[in-house]
């Protein structure tokens, strides 16, 4: 029930932000999984639509509709080298869409710059997630390799959907450049078997051109 209420929300927020854009962002993106214990880095960037719903001086509603992209690699092997060794590299790809729905506070030092705080929720839906591994084998009578893609949504036991909160802050330079660096936090396990969790963490830094 609690993803569908997300769900309905979300196209809710793509809808407006469609409607009344005014602004384009992107930038880079740091995202952390963690898994008890052990952790996994991917980078890559985002890019989307924003609005800025202004209701008081200085405060503003600000919904939006983003675009994510990450990758992070990893490879390694075993055995003794000329006589027999097996060598693995995984790559791994995922897309996501992110709605935020974020209260910012901003103070003007001057006519063209300002510095503003924002904060609160993301709904975050994964679009698709695939690891791409490979897999050599080199002996003293010939060497070989195979390569699999797998799915990382199609078992199910990986969640497409999360909850992210946070904030960051920022400044607007001549009333059309916005820099800003943020933080989020999942709030939900994506990992669905019962025996470990699973949640993601992100860093956030882009610029954005209001019009």
């Amino acid at each position: 029930m609690m993803k569908k209420v997300f769900a309905i929300a979300a196209a809710l927020l793509l809808i407006g932000t469609t409607a009344f854009a005014q602004s384009f962002g992107a930038g880079y993106v740091q995202s952390t999984k963690t898994d008890g214990s052990s952790s996994v880095a991917a980078n890559g960037f985002y890019a989307g639509f924003g609005y800025t719903a202004k209701f008081a001086p200085g405060i503003a509603l600000n919904p939006g509709i983003y675009y994510e992209f990450l990758t992070n690699s990893s490879a390694g092997s075993v055995g003794i080298p000329g006589l027999a060794t097996v060598s693995g590299n995984s790559k791994t790809t995922e897309h996501y869409v992110n709605v935020p729905l974020h209260l910012s506070f901003s103070y003007s030092f001057a006519p063209t710059f300002k510095l503003f705080v924002y904060g609160g929720p993301t709904a975050s839906i994964g679009i698709a997630s695939n690891t791409k591994s490979t897999t050599s084998t080199s002996t003293i009578i010939g060497s070989g390799s195979s390569t699999s893609t797998n799915d990382n949504y199609a078992s199910g036991n990986y969640s497409r959907f999360d909850i992210l909160a946070g904030g960051g802050i920022g400044a607007e330079v001549m009333k059309k450049i916005r820099i800003n660096v943020g933080y989020d936090f999942g709030l939900l396990d994506r990992d669905n078997s019962e025996n470990s969790s699973l949640k993601r963490n992100r860093l956030t830094a882009g610029v954005a051109y209001v019009f």
